[in-house]
C-alpha cells in the first residue's frame, strides 16, 4: 500500500520527528514538486517589492504590506503573523492582493501571454528523485487563485454579478494555460508531467453549488485538462471539503488523481463508495483526517486506517494519505509533538494492513 508521508522543517527536531524522517527517505511513496513553468503574479509577469514592517507588537504580532508590480498595476496585500503560532507558515490574511472590484477588472483587462518555462530544470529534479516517487510540478488554475487571492467577502458576489468581467478573466486566462501547456509538445521532458492544482476546495460547498461550478469551473477545467493529456501528462487536484458529490464530475473533466478526500464531519467522502463510484477512472489518495490526531487515541487512529485500506485498497488506485499531507503540524510545539506521536501510530498501522 503506498502511504505518503512529510515532514516540515520546522518540526524536524522534535521528538519522534527522526522516525518519520527515516521512512519518507526509505519508505514512502511521494509526489514530489519540481519546477517547470513559471507562472509569474495570476499568470502576469511581476517584480516582488520589498516588504514593508507596518506594525511590529514584540511578543504578540507583526503586521507585514507586501506588494507586486505587474503590466497590469501594483497589487498589495497585508499579512499578519504571531510570535507565538509555531509554525511559520501559519499567518492572518488582513488584505487580499485582489481587494476591490478595481483589482479584478485590472486582471480582466490585462494581456496573458504564453508562461516561460525551464525544461532543464525539471529534467534535472527528475532524474534527481529517480524512483523514490512521481515528479509533479503546479499548474495555474486562474479561477481558484482569484479566490484565494481576493477579498472572500466580494469575490464569490462579483463571480455572480459581474459576469461579463468574469467571463472575460476565464476565458483569456484558462486560454493562457491550455497554450502554456501545449507549449511543452515539442520539449524534451524526462517524464510526462504530473500537474497538481490547489483550488477546487475553493469551487465547491459551501464556497459554491453545482449550478455555478457547472457553469464557471467544467468547462475551463476540461479545456486544460485536455491541453494536459494531449502532451501526455496527468492532472492532480488538492481538494479539501465537501467534494464527494463531485467525484464523478471531477472526473468527467479530466481530474486523473484526487486527495485527500476528508471523510465527515470534514468533509463528505465515505472512502468506499468514492472507490466505487470513480476509483476506475481516478486516482484516490488520503482519508486520514489528521486535524483531529490531537483528540484521537493511537489506537482509534489504527482503526481508522484500517478502516481506509480496507475500503478502498482492493484492486489499487489507492493510496494513504494525511488530509494535511504531512505531520509535525500544530499551533504549539506540544501540538506538533501530538500530532508526530499519531502520525506514527497511522505509519504502524498502515504497514501492519497495507500488505497486498
Amino acid at each position: 500500500m503506498p502511504i505518503e508521508m512529510s515532514i516540515p522543517d520546522y518540526a524536524k527536531g522534535l521528538p519522534g520527528a527522526d522516525k518519520i524522517i527515516e521512512f519518507v527517505e526509505n519508505d514512502a511513496d511521494n509526489f514530489d514538486g519540481v519546477p517547470l513553468f513559471d507562472w509569474g503574479f495570476m499568470g502576469l509577469d511581476y517584480r516582488q517589492n520589498e516588504d514593508e514592517v507596518i506594525e511590529d507588537i514584540p511578543g504578540k504580532y507583526i503586521r507585514i504590506r507586501h506588494s507586486v508590480e505587474t503590466a497590469a498595476g501594483e497589487f498589495n496585500a497585508i499579512t499578519q503573523r504571531f510570535y507565538d503560532v509555531f509554525d511559520p507558515g501559519d499567518f492572518r490574511w488582513e488584505r487580499r492582493y485582489i481587494h476591490s472590484l478595481g483589482d479584478f477588472a485590472r486582471l480582466a483587462e490585462a494581456e496573458f501571454k504564453i508562461r516561460p518555462f525551464d525544461h532543464n530544470a525539471y529534467n534535472r529534479e527528475c532524474i534527481k528523485l529517480g524512483n523514490r516517487g512521481i515528479a509533479v510540478t503546479g499548474v495555474f488554475h486562474p479561477l481558484g487563485t482569484l479566490v484565494r487571492s481576493s477579498t472572500m467577502e466580494d469575490v464569490y458576489i462579483w463571480l455572480i454579478s459581474e459576469k461579463t468581467l468574469t467571463q472575460k478573466y476565464l476565458e483569456k486566462t484558462n486560454q493562457q494555460v491550455v497554450d502554456s501547456v501545449l507549449s511543452l509538445i515539442n520539449s524534451e521532458l524526462a517524464s510526462p508531467p504530473v500537474f497538481t492544482t490547489y483550488a477546487l476546495e475553493m469551487l465547491t460547498p459551501p464556497w459554491m453549488g453545482k449550478k455555478h461550478f457547472e457553469q464557471l469551473v467544467f468547462p475551463y477545467d476540461k479545456c486544460v485538462n485536455d491541453a494536459i493529456h494531449k502532451i501526455g501528462g496527468r492532472h492532480r487536484a488538492h481538494s479539501h471539503g465537501n467534494t464527494g458529490q463531485f467525484l464523478e464530475m471531477f472526473a468527467d473533466m479530466g481530474i486523473d488523481s484526487i486527495e485527500p478526500l476528508e471523510p465527515p464531519p470534514f468533509g463528505d467522502n465515505i472512502l468506499k463508495e468514492a472507490k466505487e463510484k470513480v476509483g476506475h477512472r481516478m486516482l484516490l489518495s488520503g482519508n486520514i483526517p489528521d486535524q483531529a490526531f490531537y483528540t484521537l487515541s493511537r489506537e482509534e487512529i489504527r482503526e481508522m486506517t484500517r478502516r481506509a485500506i480496507e475500503d478502498a485498497a482492493s484492486g489499487g488506485g489507492f493510496t494513504l494519505r494525511l488530509a494535511g499531507g504531512g505531520t509535525g503540524l500544530g499551533n504549539t510545539k506540544e501540538q506538533a509533538v501530538i500530532h508526530i506521536d499519531r502520525t506514527l501510530a497511522f505509519i504502524d498501522a498502515a504497514l501492519e494492513f497495507g500488505r497486498y
